[in-house]
């Protein structure tokens, strides 16, 4: 706690000189209609997936860190390409959410629908100033190991917000000209949201080299080992009866066990010869 104290003096510190001078410039989508949608999605995703539970100001400023790259010579030049750099390569993806599972699963159409209005703005001139020129952002939660070397801008919600240091992070640095999203662009065909029947949107990943095809995640089946169950029939009173364990008799009202008869031994005498007959 005490370092995200120290860590939020510093932001406020360095986010109150940003606001003066290191805004950033209002970003105008490019390219058609087809395009711009395809920017608005992609832009759309990334707010959704990295900022879902945060308030409208945690969403614009994710937002507004993606547009901050797009204009920085060291990222890509279009919003797709920022948001899934990476999310082929086997050394990892800048935004989490493009290669951990993530849009396998349901979209809640409320939360979506607002990153879609925030993503549209953002596309559209809207510019969140609290971040200035931040490139970088990681929860509260953790601590990763290149934060000490970037410059903190702003503790917002969940997440802490970074600039690059020296002329990296200033104003001059961002001379990249945004274009227009390319519909050949590998990403584009991996990753297209889609409706279902339901009626829920889902962002589907698509087998790479399919044409934009999509395939659904693979269902793993579990097997499962039946064991043989044993019941034992219990007599109650009625239907839907508790059952009930029968009394236990005094010893003085149990049967008596029958005991086998036995016959009386006869002895017979013929001719003067004792003969024995029965058990």
């Amino acid at each position: 706690m005490r370092f995200l104290s120290i860590l939020a003096g510093l932001a406020a510190a360095h986010a109150s000189a940003a606001l003066a001078a290191d805004v950033a410039q209002p970003f105008n989508v490019q390219g058609d209609a087809a395009a711009a949608d395809r920017s608005r999605e992609c832009l759309a995703q990334a707010i959704y997936y990295e900022a879902r539970s945060q308030s409208d100001d945690g969403q614009r400023a994710v937002a507004q860190v993606v547009l901050n790259r797009v204009r920085h010579p060291a990222y890509p030049n279009t919003v797709c390409g920022v948001v899934y750099q990476g999310s082929s390569r086997s050394t990892g993806c800048q935004f989490t959410f493009t290669c951990d599972g993530s849009m396998y699963r349901a979209v809640d159409p409320v939360a979506w629908d607002r990153a879609r209005r925030i993503a549209d703005a953002a596309l559209h001139g809207s510019v969140y100033r609290p971040v200035g020129l931040a490139t970088n952002y990681h929860t509260t939660a953790i601590n990763p190991y290149w934060a000490p070397s970037l410059v903190p801008q702003i503790v917002l919600g969940a997440h802490i917000f970074y600039r690059r240091p020296g002329y990296g992070g200033s104003a001059d640095a961002f001379t990249q000209a945004p274009a227009a999203d390319d519909p050949n662009a590998a990403f584009m065909d991996n990753y297209v949201l889609r409706p279902l029947d339901d009626g829920m949107p889902r962002i589907h990943r698509s087998r790479p080299g399919a044409g934009g095809a999509t395939v659904e995640r693979p269902v793993m089946e579990i097997p499962v080992v039946e064991r043989p169950v044993v019941y034992r029939a219990v007599a109650t009173r009625g239907f839907g009866a508790t059952p009930r364990r029968a009394a236990a008799r005094p010893a003085s009202a149990q049967p008596a066990a029958a005991t086998p008869a036995r016959s009386t031994p006869r002895v017979v005498i013929q001719n003067g010869v004792r003969i024995f007959r029965g058990s």
